[in-house]
This record gives structure tokens, C-alpha cells and sequence, in this order.
């Protein structure tokens, strides 16, 4: 009998525990709301208010039962937010800190990459003019930024910026210089190919004015000049140290 007894108390235990739970996950929004959501870091492209309404439009729950996951996810969906760390600050307070991401060229036709290469497609904004345009496909994405600010480092001592960069599916690698020159560098020995030119540089401009560098031979590269300025007469184009070896 007392047994039985004791486990009767104890369902109704159990039962009342359970009613107070939902009671107060039901009052809870309303006992413990969050009246606030501050939001800090450097917030360039979504001003605070724009954040704090999309946090709003998803906050479900008060200080103890709001979703952070969720919430950290709908910040993290707008396209400039990287990443986004969430936490409670006693009674009433959200405070969300925000990195954006900070892109270093454009990427194809309506996209912006990081220096890490994570490409991010802000649909409502206008892309930066002032970057430099990367292509490839996406999946490539780290691999072309990588070697961009390699080589933009190493053209940065011949005082040269790259305007354009890409990589087709085939592997076959291009990139324009600000002066209007464009290098091709094919699909294979590349940076051996990109060096060539970068030791020659200095030896064309004196030459004159190059519109385009072939450099995939095994020895040597070809230029195209750009018309003389005085004749207007475009020179034939011109191979360079390259009487040994096949273009690839």
C-alpha cells in the first residue's frame, strides 16, 4: 500500500512540475521579455536599426527562452553579416556582436569576395566600383584569391596593379593589368610563366606600350604593342626570347 501511495505522490510530482514548466514557458515572453538588442561592432552596410528589426521579426520567447541558434542564423543571413555571436545580458537585454564581411575585389558578374575566399552576393547593393573583378567558378574561389594578392604583392614592386583576374573552367589563366596590358599565362607553370614576365617588365615599357603578353611558351612570350603613338601604326607582334618551345 505504501508503495503504491508513494508512487501515486510521485507521478503527481512529476505532473505538477510539468504543468508549472508550461506555464512558464507560456509567461515567460511576458514575465522576462527582452526590451533591448544592442547591437555592436563595425556595421558598415545593415545600420543597427535594419539588424534589430530582423532580429525582432524572429525573436520568439523571452531572456531564458529566446532561440540565440536561430537568431545568430537570421543575422547571419543578410549578405554583408559574416558572422554573428549572440548572448543574454541580464534581465532584458540581447547584445549581438557583428563582423562583416570585408570584400578585396569583385567576383564574376554580381558577386564580392573575401581574402579568404568566401564569395557573398549582395542583391540589394550596389557593387563597389573601385575593386578589382575576379572570376572562376566558385568552387575556385580561394584558390584565385590566393593567387591574386600573391601576385598583386609581387606587382606591387614594379609598381603595377592587376584591374582583372580569372580562370576558366579549362584552367586557363588571364589577368589585366591598370596600364591595359593583358597577360596570358595558360594552364600550366603559371607563377613560372608570371615571374618571366615580371623580370621582363621594366624592358617592355622602355619598348613601348604592350596590349597583350603571351607568355604560354616554354621559353619566351610573345607582345602585342599598342600603336605607335607618333606613326599611328600598330607594330607586328613581336616574339621575345622565345625561339625554343611550343605555346600550351
Amino acid at each position: 500500500m505504501g508503495t503504491r501511495v508513494r508512487a501515486l505522490l510521485g507521478g503527481l510530482i512529476l505532473l505538477a512540475c510539468g504543468a508549472v514548466g508550461w506555464l512558464f514557458l507560456l509567461w515567460e515572453p511576458t514575465l522576462l521579455p527582452i526590451r533591448l538588442i544592442q547591437i555592436e561592432g563595425e556595421v558598415h552596410h545593415h545600420s543597427s536599426q535594419q539588424l534589430q528589426e530582423r532580429l525582432t521579426e524572429r525573436l520568439r520567447g523571452g531572456i531564458l527562452t529566446a532561440d540565440l541558434v536561430e537568431l545568430k542564423q537570421a543575422a547571419e543571413e543578410l549578405p554583408w553579416v559574416g558572422q554573428a555571436t549572440l548572448r543574454r545580458v541580464w534581465p532584458d537585454t540581447l547584445r549581438v556582436q557583428v563582423q562583416e564581411y570585408r570584400p578585396i575585389a569583385r567576383w564574376s558578374l554580381d558577386g564580392l569576395v573575401t581574402a579568404d575566399g568566401i564569395v557573398f552576393r549582395p542583391h540589394d547593393d550596389t557593387l563597389p566600383s573601385n575593386l578589382p573583378l575576379l572570376e572562376g567558378d566558385d568552387k575556385r574561389a580561394p584558390e584565385v584569391t590566393a593567387r591574386y594578392q600573391r601576385w598583386q604583392a609581387a606587382f606591387d614592386r614594379i609598381h603595377q596593379k592587376i584591374e582583372y583576374l580569372s580562370v576558366d573552367p579549362r584552367g586557363d589563366w588571364r589577368l589585366r593589368l591598370s596600364t591595359g596590358t593583358e597577360l596570358r599565362l595558360g594552364t600550366a607553370q603559371v607563377e613560372e610563366r608570371l615571374a618571366r614576365y615580371l623580370a621582363s617588365a621594366a624592358q617592355l615599357e622602355a619598348a613601348g606600350r604592350p596590349l597583350k603578353v603571351d607568355l604560354r611558351y616554354s621559353n619566351g612570350f610573345a607582345v602585342t604593342w599598342a600603336p605607335n603613338a607618333d606613326t599611328g601604326v600598330r607594330a607586328s607582334p613581336e616574339r621575345v626570347a622565345a625561339r625554343a618551345g611550343n605555346r600550351g
